[in-house]
């Protein structure tokens, strides 16, 4: 047997049956020549295993990794196209800042001495009193705030701990199909048995309980639904209550979608049955309308005897919520602000725009009352893999197929209002111009497309790496200015050799090249957004200094920042043609910062005039990462030009620190203008270094 290191191999379906035969083929082998009893593999080997002599668990093999599958592709076609390019619509992953009222308390209660200590699993009483009332105030229904809440980390923690706590080994788990496809992973982890129910357009996506199984153990109900957006009235779960009463079954009912609505009409929930909460839990989750998926809070309602039996269940395994972060809840739960209404807003208008865009490409896809899901057919004679590879590629969307959710999600794929509006015009602008319809069926497609998409249907669909053809076009690029740059340098002086790229050079893969994107942090609004580094060369044309001169002036010297530390060049608009300017625009087209390079009389590369914009200086700055990705521009351009040194000179403790931060040590001091600065210099080795460190916020 081969012996592998203790890491996880990750085999792609189709490779599955020959590594299974290699694995026994090995056994075999290392049986004959040392006379080792061979161990016995499984027909069922799993797609993610160890390949050392200890076999993995058998319930690994039960898992389909449908969801890791997709998310793989998605990974493979940003590693193709660019992952700037590839925008998810396929993630139930919110882009909107939480409310601020959540992040406030939040923040206040991470500086509570006594918030960091061990804390009861069940959850704060303060939490459990803001719960009650909410559900009243909401459903109607009556909660007693000592004994029928619970906190959890999210609604799959809830519902994993209400595995533990009701479930046997093998007993029969009720889950919808389509659905959504963590339920499945969780009966996987607790070695139950899974018995999908059908639902169906026809009927609403709502459940026929006449054609349950009455021997499961556990029913699971999850409306507002995902993917499809259904809601289900309060006749369904007094069917269900009553059906569930009779065959002695549990009911979960996962409701973390109950707040994103869209005509005015709120969803029913369980609770709002006589007698549902003595065989169910309502789960809500504060990921969905109140944008905190990372915060990972949740609770659960039901009778006190449930809820002591989850809590037992929850004491197996150890663990609680952050009491900083069932406070942040409590805030997001009164919604003071009206954060709800603002929310729901929103999702209407880009799942509106959603809508209008499918319907010009052939689709007949409608709005739901609530949600930030759309359910939409795909294409005649498609597989949902098929075409939701056939988008990402093509069109770099990516959509979730349907069969993620169960066998009924076949012929369909969910799109998540997770993006803007004007990302979600370009999205569909792009699909349009791919030549995408909802209604072509995919015989009417040309040969060679056709042939293609099969390709990406099986894995074998492969085109180099966007970054690898950035890489080599850049040189080319950087070929080119070895041409040109001294035809302009001649007669300007023998030192402007040191801007001229060098031949010779072997450039790290991780340069942040001239006209490079590079990740940036809105910290303000609480998203990510992209900026564009740009060179000016020296001796540029008078336009491009005139352009630059007047962004600055028209961004940069206006109020409300009159506090803002802009340097004296930029405020006369004084450019140096005989420096080498490195320019960062956000996509917004705002200028986010702005620095040079210039040859001073020791022949060294000095960075000057290092300058953030106003808006990102101070305690509230809002863009994060400027500074850092100027600096990153500078380095790599010294790298280029062969320049192994790379100096600044400063007063200022808090750039000393900042210079340090990222690889630069002290050389002396020295005097400018009467004042003595501090000398950081970089040199080859932590140049490189320092980009090794700043990759991760490069982009394609």
């Amino acid at each position: 047997m081969k012996i592998h290191a203790l890491n996880t191999v990750i085999t792609p379906l189709k490779n599955i049956q020959l590594e299974k035969q290699n694995h026994i083929n090995d056994t075999n082998n290392r049986t004959k020549e040392n006379s080792i009893s061979p161990i016995k593999v499984s027909p069922n080997l799993s797609m993610i295993y160890f390949g050392s002599i200890i076999p993995p668990a058998k319930r690994l093999s039960k898992s389909d990794y449908l969801i890791s599958s997709y998310i793989r592709e998605i990974g493979k076609a940003r590693n193709f196209h660019g992952d700037k390019s590839v925008v998810d619509l396929s993630m139930g992953n919110p882009d909107l800042t939480p409310p601020e009222k959540a992040k406030q308390v939040l923040k206040e209660k991470v500086n509570d001495l006594w918030s960091h200590r061990y804390n009861n699993p069940k959850g704060e009483g303060a939490l459990f009193h803001t719960v009650a009332t909410w559900m009243e105030k909401r459903f109607g229904v009556k909660i007693n705030p000592r004994t029928e809440v619970m906190a959890a980390s999210g609604a799959s923690d809830a519902i994993d701990h209400i595995f533990t706590a009701y479930a046997n080994t093998g007993d029969k788990i009720l889950v919808p199909n389509p659905g959504y496809s963590l339920y499945d992973d969780l009966i996987t982890r607790h070695d139950l048995n899974r018995v999908p129910f059908d639902l169906n357009p026809a009927k609403g996506y709502l459940p026929d309980f006449s054609q349950m199984p009455t021997d499961a153990k556990i029913l699971i109900l999850n409306y507002p639904h995902n993917p499809t957006g259904s809601f289900a009235p309060k006749a369904v779960f007094e069917e269900a209550v009553e059906w569930a009463r009779k065959n002695k079954v549990l009911i979960i009912h996962d409701m973390d979608n109950s707040e994103v609505t869209h005509t005015g009409i709120k969803p029913a929930g369980i609770m709002q049955v006589d007698g549902a909460k003595d065989l169910a839990f309502e789960i809500h989750t504060m990921s969905k309308a109140q944008s905190m998926p990372g915060f990972r809070i949740a609770f659960a309602v039901s009778d006190e005897d449930n809820i002591n039996n989850l809590l037992n269940a929850k004491y197996l395994s150890g663990g609680s919520v952050y009491v900083p972060v069932q406070h942040s809840a409590i805030a997001a739960l009164k919604d003071e602000e009206g954060y709800i209404d603002k929310v729901n807003k929103i999702y209407r208008s880009r799942k509106n725009t959603t809508i209008n865009w499918l319907n010009k490409l052939g689709s007949d896809a409608k709005a739901t009352d609530g949600t930030y899901y759309l359910w939409a057919k795909i294409p005649p004679e498609f597989t949902s893999d098929e075409f939701y590879k056939y988008v990402l590629h093509k069109a770099q969307v990516a959509f979730t197929p349907g069969t993620v959710f169960g066998t009924n999600g076949e012929g369909y794929v969910r799109i998540v209002m997770s993006a803007d509006e004007n990302t979600i015009n370009k999205c569909f602008s792009r699909i349009k111009k791919a030549g995408i319809r909802f209604n072509t069926p995919k015989s009417k497609l040309q040969q060679s497309l056709q042939e293609e998409i099969s390709k990406m249907a099986d894995g074998t669909y492969s085109v180099e790496p966007k970054a690898e053809r950035d890489f080599r076009e850049y040189l080319l690029t950087l070929e080119k200015l070895r041409e040109t740059l001294p035809l302009r340098f001649k007669n300007k002086g023998q030192q402007f050799e040191k801007f001229i790229p060098k031949k010779d050079v072997q450039l790290p893969w991780n340069i942040v090249k001239d006209g490079q994107y590079v990740y940036l942090q809105n910290v303000r609004e609480g998203k990510p957004l992209f900026g564009k580094m740009t060179d000016i060369k020296p001796f540029s044309s008078k336009s491009e200094y005139t352009k630059l001169a007047s962004e600055i002036k028209k961004q940069w010297n206006r109020k409300p920042y009159p506090q803002a530390d802009i340097l004296p060049p930029y405020k006369s608009g004084t450019l140096y043609p005989d420096a080498n300017y490195f320019v960062l625009h956000s996509e917004d087209g705002r200028l986010q910062a702005l620095a040079n390079v210039e040859i001073q009389k020791d022949g060294i590369i000095w960075g000057r005039s290092l300058n953030t914009a106003p808006w990102n200086q101070g305690s509230d700055a809002e863009i994060r990462g400027c500074g850092k990705a100027v600096i990153a521009r500078m380095v790599s351009f010294c790298l280029e030009t062969g320049n192994h040194t790379l100096k600044f000179a400063t007063d200022k403790p808090e750039n000393i620190r900042f210079y340090k931060s990222l690889g630069m040590v002290e050389e002396g001091s020295r005097n400018f203008n009467g004042e003595i600065h501090t000398v950081l210099t970089f040199n080859e080795e932590s140049m490189k270094m320092f980009l090794n460190k700043y990759q991760i916020n490069l982009t394609f």
